[in-house]
């Protein structure tokens, strides 16, 4: 529920409080999420705003790592966190951990960004 919370917040600053169609999030697997319980948390938390009708698109990132050890670099298959080169225990996350909102379309067409993707992706 917190994390439709969370969702929803930067979903009305983007959208400014207007009708929203849809929105496109990043959800990382290492979050957890049911897409099906996140749906009906959705339909709680977004009830009686401008979101409540949005369709709700959830782009799955796999767990990505790097090994501390070796260096090398792979995505995660399974819920154990190990370089699956050399066994290594001790990896950086590099994906799978976010839960991002990427876009939001309104009802009238317009799409918006997450400002704070738009930001990043000027500064690099």
């Amino acid at each position: 529920m917190g994390l439709c919370e969370a969702v929803l917040s930067v979903v009305r600053e983007v959208s400014d409080d207007e009708p929203v169609g849809r929105v496109r999030l990043r959800v990382g697997r290492l979050q957890g999420v049911v897409p099906d319980v996140f749906e009906f948390c959705w339909r709680m938390v977004a009830q009686d705003t401008g979101a409540a009708d949005a369709a709700l698109e959830l782009r799955d990132v796999p767990v990505r790592v790097r090994c501390r050890a070796c260096g090398d670099e792979a995505d995660l298959d399974g819920t154990m966190i190990a370089c699956p080169g050399c066994g290594a225990p001790s990896v950086a996350v590099l994906a799978g951990d976010e839960l991002t909102v990427e876009e939001v379309e309104l009802r009238d067409g317009e799409v918006r960004r997450n400002p704070a993707l738009a930001a990043a992706a000027e500064a690099s």
